[in-house]
Order: structure tokens, then C-alpha cells, then sequence
């Protein structure tokens, strides 16, 4: 069975394969008279759509905005309906609450689109377009591969559209693509930098109990996400927050069996001050940067343009799930349960 390491190495030939496939993937969406977009799914799925939404705003000019499914109600959709998309995400393809939200967002007159990881998915069944995220198989159960591809979509799907609308010049299209490009181009890098620096460091990352990530605002949805992996793989609290909210009271709960990730992409002055005054109360306060930093304990090779470090910066995070709960007694890529779902109901099939 292919591991979460695996699919991680698999991710940047499976990116470039998405861009080279875009062009008939959106040619029928991109038609759609559209002046609003609502992304839900649940967890990986929602961070995606959340990460990306900010330059979506930007490309489209018009509101993007993420929302689990459970935010969406009929209240929702009090006007416009018409020209509202919504489009729901499922790596699996098989969540009934993204389903059923898009059967709500449809009874109330909207345009609908799935973006699923598998072709012919449930949560196609309710899509007037079908914008299927070919990032190829990921049996593992906790995804890495499936995020960067879905980000990767929705950044493809907002240029596209804003290509056709005239909110993106051709220009700007063709120095977005370029710039993902050399996003991908620095994945590999990023990832053996990241390999290097854990493996030196697992005696005491295998000792981890609680985990907290803060990073800046235009990382947030890969904070949540990272969060999330660290807690599905490591079994162990895990919460992430924006730099300024962990300033506003969640410092109170560090002591000394806490582990902390500052991340810091150079637009936040007191990362070093936060990493010095933390580093009095835990042994284990580690501050990744992607510039020279005295202070930093892990300086990434990443990409320069600052939006698209969305496909760069969390590599080590996602890395340490595959080889840190190795050493803990885990196989990460095994879902505590692999029935869960089934027995709960929550997704049509296991995946």
C-alpha cells in the first residue's frame, strides 16, 4: 500500500498534469453566468477551499467564500440564487454532507459543481458541472496530495473563469501559471530540506503530547489543514490559529509539555520574540521560516512569491505525519477505524 511519503512525491507531476488538463476541464463552467461562489466541504476539502478563497476574491472580482456544509442553510440563499455556484469538494467523492448541501443550494435555484478525486463520484450525481481534481488515487487516510491538487483546482478554476469575464488579462494568466509553476518546481527541495531536519529531530518529535501551530492570516487554511494532519496522524491534541488570535489567549495554555510551530513567511516583526518568550516555558518551540533567520530552526527553500507558498510551506508538517507516528506504534496511513464512516453513515462509501 502507498503511503502518505509517497503520495506527497507523487504531488508535483500530478499538479503539472493538472494544469496541462484545465483548459477542457473549465471550458463549460467558465460560460456560466456567475457573481458568487460558495466552496463547502469538510475538513481537507473546506481547508482547500478556505486557503484558496482570498485569491479567488481577487481574480474574479466578485464574493468567494468557504463555508462548511453545515454553515449552509436556507438562509443562505435569500437572493441572487441564480447566479451563485456552489461547489463542493469530496476528495473521495462520497460525503453525504456535501452532497446534500448541494441538493439545498440547487432546490434554491443555484448553479452547482463538484470537485471530487474520483471520476464518476457521488457528489457528482448533483453537479450541473462535473470539475473532477485528477490528483489520482490516495488510499491513505490522512491526504496531503488530494490538497495541493484541490488548491491547485480552484486557482485554475478562478483563472479560467476570470480569463472569459475579462477580470484576468491574459498577461495576468500567464504569470499566475508561471509562478505555480515554479512553485512546483521548488517541491522537491522544500520536501528533502524538511526530510533532513526531521530525521535529525525525531527523538524529540516522537516524544510530542500537544501541538500548537500559528502562522500568518495568508496561510491560515494550511495552518487549519496542518493541524488537522498532525491530529489525524499523531493522536494527539492538536489546534492551529492565525499569529495574532494565538497572541490573544492561547498562549496561556503552553507550558512545558507543549510543542509549538511558528511558521513565518517575513511579514510578522515578533515571531522571534514570540519564539524566545515561549522557548522559557517548553524546550520545544520550533520556528520554520523561508528566509536566513539566526532564530529560525528551519529555513525552507521555498518559492518567492509569497501567494503561492501555498504550495510549498507546509511540507514539513505533512512529511512529519508519514515518519514521526512510525515511531509512536502508528501506521498514518490507516485511519484509527477504517469502518468509521461506515458506521456512522457519514460518507455513501469508505472513502
Amino acid at each position: 500500500m502507498a503511503t502518505i511519503e509517497s503520495y506527497m512525491l507523487e504531488t508535483p507531476d500530478r499538479m503539472e498534469a493538472i494544469i496541462e488538463n484545465a483548459r477542457e476541464l473549465f471550458s463549460e463552467v467558465k460560460k456560466a453566468r456567475i457573481k458568487r461562489v460558495i466552496i463547502t466541504g469538510s475538513g481537507t476539502s473546506y481547508h482547500s477551499g478556505l486557503q484558496m478563497s482570498q485569491k479567488m476574491r481577487a481574480l474574479l472580482k466578485m464574493d468567494v467564500c468557504a463555508m462548511y456544509p453545515f454553515e449552509i442553510t436556507d438562509t443562505t440563499f435569500l437572493a441572487d440564487n441564480e447566479q451563485t455556484l456552489v461547489v463542493g469538494i469530496s476528495q473521495g467523492g462520497s460525503s453525504y454532507s456535501t452532497y446534500n448541501t448541494m441538493k439545498l443550494a440547487k432546490h434554491h435555484g443555484c448553479m452547482t459543481a463538484s470537485m471530487a478525486g474520483v471520476d464518476e463520484a457521488f457528489i457528482d450525481e448533483v453537479a450541473d458541472y462535473v470539475l473532477t481534481v485528477s490528483c489520482g488515487e490516495e488510499l491513505a487516510g490522512a491526504k496531503t496530495k488530494g490538497f495541493y491538487c484541490t488548491k491547485l483546482n480552484l486557482l485554475l478554476f478562478a483563472l479560467y473563469i476570470g480569463l472569459e469575464k475579462r477580470t484576468v488579462s491574459e498577461e495576468i494568466f500567464n504569470r499566475e501559471i508561471t509562478e505555480v509553476r515554479e512553485a512546483i518546481k521548488h517541491f522537491r527541495a522544500v520536501f528533502d530540506t524538511s526530510e533532513i531536519w526531521i530525521e535529525n529531530h525525531k527523538d524529540s518529535l516522537k516524544e510530542i503530547r500537544d501541538i500548537r501551530i500559528t502562522g500568518p492570516a495568508s496561510l491560515y487554511g494550511d495552518i487549519l489543514e496542518s493541524a488537522l494532519k498532525l491530529l489525524e496522524t499523531m493522536r494527539c491534541p492538536v489546534t492551529g490559529y492565525e499569529f495574532e488570535e494565538f497572541i490573544h489567549g492561547i498562549y496561556n495554555a503552553i507550558d512545558n509539555e507543549s510543542t509549538v510551530f511558528i511558521l513565518d513567511i517575513g511579514n510578522e516583526s515578533r515571531s522571534d520574540e514570540m519564539k524566545r518568550i515561549l522557548s522559557g516555558w517548553s524546550k520545544t518551540i520550533y520556528l520554520f521560516t523561508n528566509y536566513e533567520s539566526e532564530n529560525a530552526d528551519l529555513v525552507l527553500p521555498t518559492v518567492n512569491n509569497k501567494e503561492m507558498l501555498t504550495f510549498n510551506f507546509i511540507i514539513p508538517l505533512q512529511l512529519m505525519c508519514a515518519k514521526i507516528p512510525v515511531l509512536r506504534g502508528i501506521d498514518p496511513s490507516i485511519p484509527k477505524d477504517p469502518q468509521f464512516h461506515m458506521k456512522l453513515g457519514s460518507k455513501k462509501f469508505n472513502k
